[in-house]
């Protein structure tokens, strides 16, 4: 009885362990989202400011902080680390207008 009860308690813990990783995976790749639209309407003049800067407000503000911030024309390449327990899980996006055909 003690086995079964001792097996259950482990299971559960694993489960609620890669619950956790999993919420912290969809909310880095959120933030991660949202940085690099913001970088890219800064880039646009859609908002004030230099696309990094508010590509890096907007990842703190979803509990992020911005590993890198590449900007090329108005396109805006982020990447995102989120502190998830004892690890950092990281996201890239991009965000940007689409291509202009020639």
């Amino acid at each position: 009885m003690v086995g079964v009860v001792t097996t259950t308690v482990i299971l559960a813990t694993v489960l609620l362990a890669a619950a956790g990783t999993r919420v912290a995976v969809v909310r880095s790749q959120g933030a991660a989202d949202a940085a690099a639209v913001a970088g890219a309407a800064a880039a646009v003049g859609l908002v004030p400011g230099a696309p990094c800067a508010a590509a890096d407000r907007t990842a703190r503000g979803n509990g992020a902080q911005v590993s890198s911030c590449d900007v090329a024309d108005a396109v805006v390449r982020i990447r995102v680390g989120l502190r998830a327990g004892p690890f950092t899980v990281e996201a890239a996006a991009l965000a940007g207008p689409p291509p202009v055909d020639r």
